[in-house]
């Protein structure tokens, strides 16, 4: 498969940035300097500056423009693996690479997992469950139950690898907003509480598995829908 026309856009702007040409503050090339330079289309220029904002590299200000935000990468893998993880290829992997850390992190959360614990991913559902009650986004609720369970563990290795991919998580998160099924989540969600909070560790483990197996499969139809249309695209000459 060829590298999405979007991670090109994404490689572009973050070598820029490592380059020097842009420093913390500098208004960005607008998208269609972009789309003019890279010889994309205004769909995949949108794309990856959406991705570089949700990873806080950049920030959008409301009829201005695009500016940096930051230029610090250290805490952030290589340029070219942040392109990468942006492939769709490459995002069906970190998909899996979560159900392999995420089902053993809930394991390790029903084993020694405190009454703080619990309050925190109690919260988290409250607030997912007013989120679908008002038809608003669940991403923040989601990524606080998920953030919770981390934390339970006590594990600061855990802690770390969780928090270097958050952001990545994040902007698959995003995506996933275009085909949520929050009903699904919800109840995912409840049943993992349950059996954390029961210290009941193979039942944990099995919940978190099934949820993210539910999430793997939609992320999966998301990403076949756009691939579709993308090729129709370039069937029909678009950019």
């Amino acid at each position: 498969m060829s590298k999405k026309v979007s991670s090109i856009v994404t490689e572009y702007i973050l070598e820029e940035i490592k380059k020097g040409t842009f420093k913390v503050g500098d208004k960005l090339h607008s998208e269609r300097e972009l789309m003019e330079t890279l010889k994309v289309g205004r769909s995949s220029v949108r794309e990856a500056l959406n991705s570089l904002v949700d990873m806080e590299i950049l920030e959008k200000r409301m009829g201005i423009g695009v500016f940096v935000k930051k230029t610090d990468m250290s805490g952030l893998v290589h340029t070219h693996v942040v392109s990468a993880l942006l492939d769709p290829k490459n995002s069906r992997e970190l998909m899996e690479f979560r159900l392999m850390l995420e089902v053993e992190i809930c394991g390790k959360a029903a084993e020694v997992a405190i009454d703080e614990d619990f309050v925190q991913m109690e919260q988290s559902l409250e607030m997912m469950k007013k989120a679908i009650q008002f038809n608003l986004p669940i991403i923040e609720a989601d990524q606080r139950f998920h953030q919770a369970i981390v934390q339970a563990t006590r594990n600061q290795v855990l802690m770390k690898v969780y928090e270097s991919i958050a952001d990545f998580l994040s902007s698959a998160k995003t995506e996933m907003v275009l085909i949520s099924d929050k009903l699904s989540t919800i109840q995912f969600h409840e049943k993992i509480y349950k059996a954390i909070k029961d210290h009941n560790v193979e039942l944990a483990r099995q919940m978190m598995r099934e949820h993210l197996y539910d999430v793997a499969i939609r992320y999966e139809k998301l990403h076949e829908k756009w691939e579709k249309e993308e090729q129709q695209r370039e069937k029909n000459g678009q950019p």
